[in-house]
C-alpha cells in the first residue's frame, strides 16, 4: 500500500510504500504519528465514523470539527487549503469520508497500538472509550476499550496467570520476555473489592504504581498482542491484516527491546503487516542486521539461519526455525521523517548502510548523529 500526504500538519510531503514491516523514524514532532493516524482512517474509515457516532460524538459532518475527534483537542489546525491525501495512486477523499458510516459491519482491518498506552490503565484496571476526554485521539481510546474488553471476557481467572501463559506466542518467545523484561514475575488477575491486573514476584502481589516503567509500558503492549494472537493455534484475528505499534522500546533495556522486537518477528510470522514508529537505534540495528544477513550474496541459506538465530539468542528448535523462515522472506523498509525549512519530507533509507555518502543513510535518520558527534570530538584527543 502506498500513502502519500501533503501539507498536513508539519508534513510537506511523506511519501511511504509499505513493506511487510515499514519502521518509520525522525525526531519528535514530525508528524509520524499524524501519518500512522491517517493511515488507520484510510483503511477503516467506516468503522471508525460508526464507532465514534455509537459514543456519542457529532461532529455535523464537516472535517474541520471531525479532525479534534479523531486526533485529540486542538488539531484541527493541521489540515489546510492544500492538504491532501493519496492511496494507492488516487486522492482520498477525507471530507466525504468523514460522513459516512456504515459498511459491512465488519471490524478494523487495523489494529494501531499507540505510544500513550500506559495511560490506559487506572488503578490497575483499563479505562471504557468514555472514560477519555476530548484530549485524547481516538486509537488511544479504541486500543483502551479493546484492551479492557479483553480483561472483561476473562483472561486470567482461575488462578492462571495472563502472563507468562500457554497459548500466547511461541514458548521461546514468552520465556524470553520473561527473562528480560517480568524478571520471573507474572501478571495476574486480582479479584477484591475490584478487579485489577497484579504483579506477583516470588508469591508477593504488587500494584502497578510499584513496577518500574518498563514493565508498565510493557503491559498493555502485551495485552494488545493478546488481542492480536488470540492463540498459538489461530495464525491470526480474522480482518485484521496490519498492526500499527508506537515506540515499542518505551522505558525498555536494550536486550528486553530486542525481546519485544521479537513479537513483531512473530506478527510478521503470521503475515500481519506492521508499521513501527520508533525512537531506538536498537531497533533500526536489528533491521539493518537482519537485512544484511538476509541479502548477503555469498552466505549459504542454513549460515543466514543460524546468523538470525544468534541475532536474538534463540536456539533452533521447530518453533524458532519457523520464525527465521518465515522472516527471511519479509520485505523491511525504513522511512525517515527529515524535517526541512520548508517542512517535513520522508525519505526512504531502507539500505541502512553506514558507508553511504548520505548522513540520513549512514546515520540511520539521526538515530547515530549523536554518537559519530561525540566519537569525532573524542577523536580529536588523539590528533
Amino acid at each position: 500500500m502506498r500513502v502519500v500526504l501533503e501539507n498536513i500538519g508539519p508534513i510537506k510531503k511523506a511519501d511511504i510504500s509499505a513493506g511487510d514491516l515499514t519502521v518509520l523514524v525522525g525526531p519528535q514532532a514530525t508528524g509520524k504519528s499524524i501519518f500512522l493516524q491517517l493511515f488507520k482512517f484510510c483503511v477503516d474509515h467506516a468503522g471508525i465514523v460508526r464507532e465514534l457516532k455509537k459514543f456519542g460524538f457529532d461532529w455535523k459532518n464537516e472535517l474541520e470539527s471531525f479532525l479534534p475527534v479523531y486526533f485529540g483537542e486542538g488539531m484541527q489546525a493541521i489540515w489546510n487549503s492544500q492538504s491532501c491525501i493519496g492511496l494507492n495512486g488516487r486522492k482520498f477523499q477525507i471530507e466525504t469520508h468523514v460522513k459516512r458510516s456504515g459498511g459491512n459491519g465488519k471490524g478494523p482491518k487495523v489494529f494501531y497500538i499507540p505510544a500513550q498506552r500506559v495511560l490506559i490503565i487506572s488503578a490497575g484496571w483499563p479505562l471504557p472509550f468514555t472514560s477519555f476526554d476530548a484530549t485524547y485521539p481516538f486509537v488511544v481510546k479504541d486500543f483502551s476499550e479493546k484492551i479492557r474488553r479483553i480483561m472483561d471476557s476473562g483472561l486470567g481467572k482461575g488462578g492462571i496467570p495472563i502472563f507468562p501463559r500457554d497459548g500466547y506466542f511461541k514458548k521461546e518467545i514468552r520465556d524470553a520476555l520473561q527473562k528480560s523484561i517480568m524478571r520471573e514475575g507474572k501478571l495476574k488477575l486480582d479479584v477484591g473489592l475490584r478487579k485489577r491486573i497484579m504483579l506477583e514476584v516470588a508469591g508477593v502481589s504488587m500494584p502497578i504504581m510499584t513496577w518500574s516503567a518498563g514493565q508498565r509500558e510493557f503491559a498493555p503492549l502485551l495485552l494488545g498482542l493478546f488481542w492480536l494472537l488470540p492463540s498459538a493455534k489461530v495464525s491470526k484475528k480474522q480482518g485484521v491484516n496490519w498492526v500499527i505499534v508506537e515506540e515499542p522500546e518505551a522505558s525498555l533495556h536494550p536486550l528486553a527491546i530486542r525481546d519485544v522486537f521479537l513479537t513483531i518477528v512473530e506478527l510478521l510470522s503470521r503475515n500481519y503487516k506492521v508499521l513501527l514508529s520508533t525512537h531506538s537505534s536498537g531497533i533500526i540495528e536489528l533491521v539493518w542486521a537482519i537485512n544484511e544477513i538476509v541479502y548477503h550474496p555469498e552466505a549459504t541459506a542454513d549460515k543466514k539461519r543460524k546468523l538470525l538465530l544468534d541475532l536474538f539468542e534463540l536456539k533452533a528448535t521447530a518453533n524458532t526455525n519457523k520464525l527465521i523462515k518465515d522472516l527471511e522472506n519479509k520485505k523491511l523498509v525504513v522511512n525517515y521523517f527529515r524535517p526541512t525549512e520548508a517542512g517535513v519530507v520522508t525519505e526512504d533509507i531502507s539500505s541502512l548502510d553506514p558507508g553511504s555518502d548520505k548522513k540520513s543513510v549512514s546515520e540511520w535518520g539521526g538515530l547515530v548523529e549523536f554518537t559519530s558527534k561525540t566519537n569525532e570530538i573524542v577523536a580529536q584527543l588523539w590528533r
